[in-house]
C-alpha cells in the first residue's frame, strides 16, 4: 500500500516536472520584406514625422504564431493605407494572443 502511494506521488512529480519544464521560443520578423510596404516598430519610433491614423488590433486563436498575428496587423494597416505601425504590443486575452499597435501615415509623402 505504501509502495503504491510512493509510486503515485513519484508519477505526479514526474508529470509536473515534464509539463513545467517545456518552453517554446517563437520569432516574428519585424523587418520589411522585399514586396512589403508597411514598417513595424515595437520599441523605437520612426525618424520621420507622421500622423496617427488608428489603433489596430489582431486577435488570434491558441495556436496562432506571433508572425501570423503580425501579418494580420500589416494587412489591416494596408487596408487603412498606413505607412507603418508603431508601439506594437503582444498580449493575451484569456488564452488568446493579441497584437496591437497604432497605424501611422508619414507627413512627407
Amino acid at each position: 500500500m505504501k509502495n503504491n502511494k510512493l509510486k503515485n506521488i513519484l508519477f505526479v512529480l514526474i508529470i509536473i516536472t515534464i509539463i513545467s519544464s517545456c518552453t517554446t521560443t517563437r520569432v516574428a520578423t519585424l523587418t520589411k520584406g522585399e514586396n512589403e510596404t508597411i514598417e513595424l516598430f515595437t520599441t523605437k519610433l520612426p525618424d520621420r514625422k507622421y500622423v496617427e491614423i488608428s489603433y489596430i488590433q489582431t486577435d488570434g486563436a491558441i495556436f496562432h504564431t506571433p508572425q501570423q498575428l503580425l501579418n494580420g496587423l500589416k494587412k489591416k494597416a494596408t487596408e487603412l493605407k498606413a505607412d507603418a505601425v508603431v508601439n506594437i504590443k503582444y498580449d493575451f486575452q484569456a488564452w488568446y494572443p493579441v497584437v496591437s499597435g497604432t497605424a501611422i501615415k508619414y507627413n512627407d509623402k
